[in-house]
């Protein structure tokens, strides 16, 4: 059996079917938290042989995927990473969200995000080949091992630590230009509409509650009105059930709505993330190419006295460039020698640099296509989706007053 080139989903399929609390330690203060349980299930006999195991099932707590997640994000720099769902508990206007990170609601919500995370990797033509994904999938605590041969804290450690920092560039590439202005936008267009269609549903909710109490109010009339009594109970009971189903579907529209868009409110962090590495790529090149001008700036001055005039524009500069040749022989020497020595260096560095940015530009504009075309099919899915579930609002409600006009007619 060959592993797919572009999606592993197509021989196992990956799931997170559980969660519960587990403890480090065996006394009483020991450090509470919760493990989620991942099993991996290959599709065909044969196709165990590759992975050498048929089905696997382990149990990974959050602090591990965020593990993996930076384990990705050193390896392969110029690859959009999947968000990891949030740490922390956001507020969320679908339903009444708990501060208690134990809370059974919010750690469904969690294991939802943790499960696409794991198959948006699995589907990635490159990133569902690595091994220490597939160990993480299959080895439990192992996997560990596995990704701390590979040393990826210190891959691209340089880049990673530069995230944070900020840059004047000279010549911003206008694709990440563009890129930076798009993902500031798409956040924003994203939490606009997941704040409309959260308002739309809490209304929708507090619509369907109010019918439990509209049903209860016919069962109780039932009571008075000996020759309305069934269809007054059949109109308490057809309300009753309306209350139930459609909140039904307001969760399943929060589950299959809002979080597969929430996706693409984090996918404006990973966007960053990308035009960030950009940056610390294209400021190297510039910063060398800067350092090649200045000793070359600075081994002309070395010789030439009088050009201190047109260099330098300001008092201080030229006070400073004057300095030079205040210099013994010897010292000048040692100057010239050591910005030659610097210059050396620089130029040397410059053409790696120069590879590994054309190589990021390259493979992240490879990445870009193949993320934007994923992006429409999951947002045209998606959007599908919540049209299928108002239809199913409303045709429940349409069943409902039909139910309640024909018990309106029982004699």
């Amino acid at each position: 059996m060959t592993i797919p080139k572009t999606n592993l989903l197509a021989v196992l399929s990956i799931s997170i079917e559980d969660f519960e609390k587990a403890k480090k330690g065996s006394d009483y203060m020991g450090d509470v938290f919760v493990i989620f349980k991942l099993v991996t299930t290959v599709h065909e006999v044969e196709n165990a042989i590759a992975f050498g195991v048929r089905s696997s099932e382990v149990w990974h707590r959050y602090s591990e995927f965020d593990l993996l997640y930076q384990y990705l994000l050193h390896t392969y720099p110029s690859h959009i990473i999947p968000p990891l769902p949030e740490k922390k508990i956001s507020t969320n206007i679908w339903t009444k969200m708990t501060t208690d990170k134990f809370d059974g609601e919010y750690l469904e919500h969690r294991k939802i995000g943790l499960e696409r995370f794991m198959q948006r990797i699995a589907v990635h033509p490159v990133l569902h080949k690595d091994n220490v994904f597939k160990a993480f999938l299959m080895k439990g605590e192992d996997w560990r091992t596995v990704a701390d041969s590979t040393e990826f804290r210190t891959k691209n450690e340089g880049m990673l630590k530069g995230i944070q920092a900020s840059y004047q560039l000279k010549n911003c590439d206008s694709r990440f230009s563009e890129l930076k202005t798009y993902a500031d936008e798409l956040e924003t267009r994203v939490n606009a509409i997941l704040r409309v269609t959260g308002m739309v549903a809490q209304k929708e909710r507090a619509c369907y509650n109010s019918y439990k109490d509209f049903a209860k109010t016919f069962s109780e009339w039932s009571v008075l009105e000996k020759g309305l009594k069934i269809p007054l109970q059949k109109i308490g009971h057809n309300l009753d059930n309306l209350e139930g189903a459609g909140n039904v579907l307001l969760l399943e529209e929060q589950m299959k709505f809002y979080e597969n868009l929430k996706e693409y409110s984090n996918y404006a962090f990973s966007l960053r993330d990308l035009i960030r590495k950009y940056e610390i790529l294209q400021y190297k090149v510039e910063s060398l190419e800067a350092t090649i001008e200045a000793k070359k700036g600075g081994i002309f001055l070395m010789g030439k006295p009088e050009a201190v005039e047109d260099v330098a524009t300001s008092e201080d500069n030229k006070k400073n460039i004057t300095n030079l040749f205040k210099m013994t022989p010897a010292q000048r020497d040692a100057r010239r020698s050591k910005l030659h020595q610097e210059l050396s260096e620089a130029e040397e560095a410059l053409d790696p640099a120069k590879q590994n940015l054309e190589q990021f530009l390259s493979e992240a504009d490879e990445e870009l296509k193949l993320w934007k075309k994923d992006k429409i099919s999951s947002l045209k899915a998606t959007f599908r989706i919540y049209a299928k579930l108002q239809l199913q609002h409303a045709q429940q409600g349409l069943q409902c007053w039909q139910a309640v006009s024909a018990a309106s007619a029982t004699k």
